[in-house]
């Protein structure tokens, strides 16, 4: 008997109802898990198709099969017609980027690329086509990065000396091959520094625009190449999204974080980030019309040159003592006036260069007694930033040297009251325990073991040791019963603590995660005779770490 209505509607009821329990965040959440936003794509599809067949079986009127046919047939016009534009683009991009023939000269030229933080088309023509170097342009006018392709030689060296990173020095690591699972680890790394172009400059900008040709959604990137002498070359890039082969109907629900809000969505599915213009890969297509444009040749993995170490290592050489000098230059402002405003705070190089750090010592803690007397009434908060500078700074002293600053340490925290910044300064406080007994009265403050100092005076107490067990012993068990599962880090930094200073680690009143067992095993050395670097615990960890997988502490060796 013929029906009226065909059962595969039953497939568009189930998508309406799935897309609505999708609409509120209590279910939708669940059926986002679950890719529901995709189920219409199996559904629309599954009734269209179920649709068709009973018409052409006659369980329904013929006049059924003009849903399925106007569907499809709609849908791959639509789809017939963005490949067409998508063809049109190609060929029109194509023909303007064939006509820019770019007199680039590497000898003669420096390129830079206006905004590019060094991970994008710089970096890459460096690597593939054999571009000595590269160059960014930052926001701040003459501020530029270099990029080189270097062996690792060099690449150990900027990684493994933390005063380069701290002057900008950075090696980033690439890999070759296109696709998870296929891209290989190069033999080279790419450093990167500040450092100003010496020839003549050749600029790159780019721009991109969202636009819609004939209902095709464009990404369109324009490229302009400057040359020194104001001449301008113009290529074309970019994708498109053009819809799918075959009818993906998307209909579902999703948290925006952005906004925040829960938004609701639906449309067909497009092929997004389509490349315009030809080419062999899936991304990168608008480097290789830039490389090509400059008249530049690809070179295989196996060709790859190194620049050349004796001149970039000198280049790296001058980035650090440019950035030395201008740390150093703050640091001095800092000491003679702590209410000073000063530009730059940063004072990595001189907090990794044990060298300098010595010699600047004894201004820095006339530098921090200033800064300490100047924290009273309108300027109590003003002296803050320089005073906890340079309080990081000379707890980065070595034992020896630091313990000679005592008497004066101790007194500042003796005047302290508990709004004082002093309070602040996670890293002295860390280190008072190495000034010994005369420190706990001070570590033993509330103060010195908030959350905004990270517990730091639990440290503290750990590198005092067994002389600081009368005192520490009902702050830290107090602090130890009070901690909860979450609370990992701060347990290990007790549990530590406690062991070394000598205190029996008393049970946990909540361990569903078994991190007592975990500490017992992980720590089961630590005891009074330990030396006090095993108190700085997130570093210990590590140095631990390195220790069994390189066979060498390269960290927390004091």
């Amino acid at each position: 008997m013929r029906r009226r209505l065909p059962a595969s509607l039953v497939f568009f009821v189930i998508t309406g109802v799935v897309y609505l329990l999708q609409a509120f965040p209590l279910t939708g959440v669940f059926l986002m898990i679950l890719a529901a936003a995709f189920w219409s794509v199996l559904l629309i599809n599954a009734g269209m198709i179920g649709i068709a067949i009973e018409a052409l079986v006659g369980r329904v009127s013929r006049l059924w099969l003009i849903v399925p046919v106007a569907f499809y047939a709609g849908y791959w016009h639509v789809s017939t017609a963005d490949r067409a534009k998508l063809s049109e683009l190609t060929a029109a991009f194509e023909a303007t980027n064939a006509q820019a023939k770019i007199p680039f000269d590497p000898s003669r030229h420096a390129i830079v690329f206006e905004g590019d933080g060094g991970g994008g088309a710089g970096p890459w023509l460096v690597q593939n086509y054999g571009l000595p170097v590269s160059y960014s342009a930052r926001q701040k006018p003459g501020d530029f990065r270099s990029h080189r392709m270097m062996e690792q030689p060099v690449c150990t060296r900027v990684r493994e000396n933390p005063a380069l990173g701290a002057a900008d020095v950075r090696a980033f690591g690439f890999q070759d091959g296109e696709g998870i699972g296929k891209r290989k680890p190069a033999a080279f790394c790419m450093v990167s520094m500040p450092e100003a172009p010496e020839l003549a400059i050749v600029r790159v900008a780019t721009r991109e625009e969202n636009i819609v040709e004939r209902g095709l959604p464009v990404r369109r990137v324009t490229t302009t190449v400057t040359m020194p002498d104001g001449r301008q070359y113009r290529l074309l890039g970019g994708s498109a999204s053009p819809l799918s082969r075959w009818p993906m109907p998307v209909m579902g629900c999703a948290l925006n974080s952005g906004a925040p809000s829960w938004d609701c969505f639906h449309g067909f599915y497009r092929d997004s980030f389509t490349p315009i213009v030809s080419g062999d890969t899936r991304y990168g297509r608008d480097n290789v019309v830039l490389a090509q444009a400059l008249g530049l040749k690809r070179v295989a993995p196996e060709q790859r040159r190194s620049g050349d170490a004796t001149s970039v290592n000198a280049k790296i050489d001058a980035a650090e003592a440019a950035a030395l000098a201008r740390q150093l230059a703050s640091l001095d402002a800092m000491i003679a006036d702590p209410l000073a405003k000063v530009i730059d705070w940063d004072v990595g190089v001189i907090a990794n260069r044990p060298e300098v750090l010595d010699a600047k010592a004894d201004a820095i803690m006339t530098g921090i007694e200033r800064a300490a007397a100047a924290a009273v009434g309108d300027n109590r908060y003003k002296a803050r930033e320089s005073g906890r500078i340079m309080a990081r700074l000379i707890a980065k002293l070595p034992r020896e040297r630091f313990v000679g600053f005592g008497p004066r340490l101790l007194a500042l925290y003796a005047a302290a009251d508990d709004e004082h910044w002093l309070w602040e300064a996670e890293s002295l406080i860390r280190r008072l325990g190495d000034l010994g007994v005369g420190a706990v009265p001070y570590l033993v403050r509330p103060k010195a073991s908030v959350p905004n100092v990270n517990g730091a005076g639990i440290e503290g107490l750990c590198r005092v040791g067994p002389p600081a067990k009368a005192a520490a012993t009902p702050l830290l068990t107090a602090m130890w019963a009070k901690t909860r599962d979450f609370d990992r880090d701060e347990r290990r930094a007790l549990f530590v603590a406690m062991r070394r200073i000598g205190i029996s680690v008393p049970k946990l009143s909540e361990d569903k995660r078994g991190q007592m067992a975990d500490m017992e095993k992980e720590w089961s050395d630590i005891s009074p005779a330990s030396p006090p670097r095993v108190c700085a615990v997130r570093a210990e960890w590590q140095a631990r770490r390195e220790e069994k997988y390189s066979g060498k502490r390269r960290t927390n060796l004091e």
